[in-house]
């Protein structure tokens, strides 16, 4: 699906690109200025109104309130919101370029859980701040983050908490930062074990590979990612840097893997820029 028209209700007219984003005070803007932005596929020219604006996409694939819409890695995401007549509501939850021709993919919504391992940070006595940044980075997944936890280094309370989001919750990807190293409080690796149904060695592996440029003993970390039903849980370190490198070193692979994992591969709505699944 792509881009074929970026329409400006004011005058009518197109532009090859435009800047979509969020003002502080949480209103849309295309280009600094307020704005509405609504998405159609070929064919709808309902009238627009001054302040809004028309984005045209290719296909007319099936748009559903609360899915995503995502232009690339480096593009904006935006949120699909209520139908408003034969167009569909676009919201900015990550900034970014729009531009003639862009490939786009629509997004399932992805219910993310973040869990922090920290004794200190579960007493109050440590801020978390890789926390927060996981919950920035998973944005481009299409995902909303639905639970939140702050737990000690307790191996039991650990897998607890994973067992719980996965099961009752049903979320597709919990991120778990803090206690993967080799102090004798690190546990997390072995509570994750302690839920897994499976092991995915690649992304633990990738972790390490694609750190240790930036810091040779990032290879003394023992995150981790395993499965338990249909939800992907991954250990990442408990600093706020080592937490961004190695989300960072395994974000291109996420989404193909949640898509699997939930039998979304293949569809319309789902579809991750992969047309195949790796066995």
């Amino acid at each position: 699906m792509r881009v074929i028209r970026l329409v400006d209700g004011s005058n009518q007219y197109s532009l090859p690109v435009i800047y979509l984003h969020t003002g502080n005070d949480g209103e849309c803007r295309v280009n600094g200025k307020p704005a509405e932005i609504l998405g159609s596929g070929p064919g709808h020219t309902d009238s627009l109104e001054e302040g809004q604006w028309q984005i045209v996409f290719s296909l007319d694939c099936p748009m559903e309130e609360g899915a995503f819409v995502s232009f690339g890695k480096e593009g904006p995401v935006l949120s699909i919101g209520k139908p408003v007549g034969t167009f569909f509501s676009l919201l900015p939850v990550k900034g970014g370029f729009v531009s003639l021709s862009q490939k786009t993919h629509l997004l399932r919504p992805v219910r993310v859980g973040i869990l922090t391992v920290s004794d200190k940070g579960s007493r109050g006595e440590r801020k978390d701040t890789a926390g927060p940044a996981l919950e920035e980075l998973v944005i481009p997944l299409g995902a909303t983050v639905s639970k939140r936890a702050i737990v000690p280094d307790d191996r039991s309370v650990i897998a607890g908490t994973i067992r719980d989001w996965a099961d009752a919750d049903s979320l597709h990807l919990i991120l778990v930062t803090g206690g993967t190293g080799l102090s004798e409080r690190d546990v997390t690796p072995e509570a994750l074990q302690d839920v897994a149904d499976r092991i995915v060695p690649g992304l633990g592996e990738a972790m390490r590979r694609k750190t240790e440029p930036l810091l040779d003993r990032s290879i003394l970390s023992r995150g981790l990612a395993v499965t338990r039903n249909r939800s992907l849980v991954i250990a990442f370190p408990g600093s706020e840097r080592g937490a961004r490198q190695c989300y960072e070193s395994i974000s291109g692979v996420l989404r193909h893997a949640i898509d699997i994992l939930n039998g979304w591969e293949g569809e319309c709505a789902a579809q991750g820029g992969h047309g195949h699944s790796h066995g």
